[in-house]
């Protein structure tokens, strides 16, 4: 067995991989992404190096093209500019960027087609759309050059875990829309070529875990890359049979929600190599990595791709506002993501960070009182992991009534249930909230866990 690992780990990094990349180079559809793949890879390998102040001259170039080319190729921002004495031709500062309008999900939808550019052919465009964690997902089309550089994102950030092409990689994902998640020859062909396991992780059992662990054993991957409750789900299941699994060999990667901390310290205990998260969304792109665990989970931000800036100045946390660099299909500029991060002190909305101390959550995450004061809901997560529970929903309707949803695992007793209920209405003293035992949640559209929902109308923040 070890044998044939080692023969597919040289067919893949010596022969695979190449090979994918030789065909992308020569078929005319994926020329153009295959060449601006090769240019923001090698572009963030030669930057490496740059200390701060080389960065923003960069990024301060590097945006004035793209205002200059969002005002002449699209309608929205032409008028946009126009309507709010924004010269995008001027050499302006990062102070004067700052003035510009906030591009938010609402305004992203009515817009259209005015966010396309109109000197894209369409055969070079391809659509996507957000995962709809917020409510309804947003549509984005995508040029060769966003696409090539938020997919050599990923290419360079692996690569400095040392998960270069050809390491053998365990996804812990899908979703029944994902090509991972169907079975093919093609499909068959092209994991084989790349080194690379599926393993579904939105319908899991005990039989199906006991069999995921089974295989991983035999592929032994350098990398699993999961959904964050996927991998603590797996966790938990090693750990209640008291398995220590020897994999992965170099690190895990989780993405696509938030990794709690009640999660990283079970997964923690169970495998055997630092665990990173990785922040990004398919409307923005891949924002941040954790590179430096165990010293730092601080997320070192894709400046070369993405500007990403807070909306205000408050170091407790502030809405993650990202700007592409690349957006060559459709241009997002000063675009709220719908995330609550923690900047470092000295950020300030317009500038660009280079890091992200932690993300909180989602920026509509929060449960909200009569008087209009909130608890935000990163704080349910500190709470649960403190009782025998496998997963949590809480639901707050319009009427402010709060309905928990839980999980429970086999020793959760009617004390657990007290004491959750005892802890809540100390914090929601004025709400009627009610517990409800079930056996499965109700995922969003992407199949993603959203533990804290608010049904409380909120007005929508300031956009142009």
């Amino acid at each position: 067995m070890a044998l044939q690992r080692l023969f597919q780990d040289s067919f893949s990094r010596y022969i695979g991989w190449p090979a994918i990349r030789f065909q992308e180079r020569l078929r005319p559809a994926k020329r153009k992404l295959a060449s601006h793949f090769k240019e923001g890879l090698d572009f963030r390998e030669q930057s490496v190096t740059w200390q701060n102040a080389q960065k923003e001259e960069w990024i301060t170039n590097r945006l004035r093209t793209v205002v200059r080319r969002a005002a002449q190729e699209t309608l929205y921002y032409k008028a946009l500019f126009k309507n709010t004495g924004f010269d995008p031709d001027s050499n302006f500062s990062f102070e004067e960027f700052s003035r510009v309008p906030i591009l938010n999900k609402e305004v992203l939808r009515m817009a259209g087609k005015g966010l396309i550019s109109q000197n894209i052919s369409s055969k070079d465009l391809l659509r996507d759309s957000s995962g709809g964690s917020t409510g309804e997902p947003v549509q984005i089309w995508l040029g060769p050059e966003d696409l090539g550089w938020h997919l050599s994102s990923h290419r360079f950030f692996m690569n400095k875990l040392g998960v270069t092409s050809g390491s053998r990689v365990a996804y812990l994902w899908g979703h029944h829309l994902d090509p991972g998640a169907k079975k093919s020859a093609i499909r068959t062909a092209i994991s084989y070529f790349r080194n690379e396991r599926w393993f579904d992780c939105f319908r899991l059992s005990e039989d199906i875990l006991a069999e995921y662990h089974r295989q991983m054993q035999t592929f032994q991957p350098d990398c699993i890359v999961a959904y964050a409750s996927a991998l603590a789900e797996f966790a938990h299941f090693l750990e209640e049979r008291k398995i220590k699994p020897d994999y992965p060999r170099k690190c895990i990667v989780t993405g696509a929600e938030k990794l709690f901390d009640s999660q990283r310290l079970l997964a923690e205990r169970v495998f055997p190599t630092p665990i990173h998260e990785r922040y990004g969304g398919r409307d923005a792109g891949l924002m941040g990595y954790q590179l430096n665990i165990p010293q730092s989970r601080e997320f070192v931000v894709d400046w070369p791709n993405l500007m990403v800036e807070p909306e205000t100045k408050d170091e407790t946390g502030s809405d993650v506002l990202v700007t592409k660099l690349h957006a060559d299909g459709m241009p997002m500029i000063r675009y709220r993501v719908g995330d609550v991060g923690v900047f470092p002190s000295d950020s300030r909305p317009g500038h660009p960070s280079f890091a992200l101390q932690s993300v909180v959550g989602r920026s509509l995450d929060k449960i909200w009182k009569r008087n209009g004061s909130f608890l935000h809901g990163a704080q349910f997560p500190h709470l649960f992991k403190d009782f025998p529970v496998r997963e949590f929903m809480v639901v707050q309707e319009e009427d402010y009534s709060v309905v928990i949803q839980v999980v429970p695992r086999a020793s959760f007793s009617n004390q657990d249930r007290d004491s959750i209920l005892k802890i809540v209405h100390k914090n929601l003293p004025d709400l009627s909230v009610t517990l409800n035992l079930v056996n499965s949640l109700t995922k969003t559209k992407a199949n993603k866990w959203r533990p804290v929902i608010s049904r409380v109308p909120q007005p929508e923040k300031g956009a142009q």
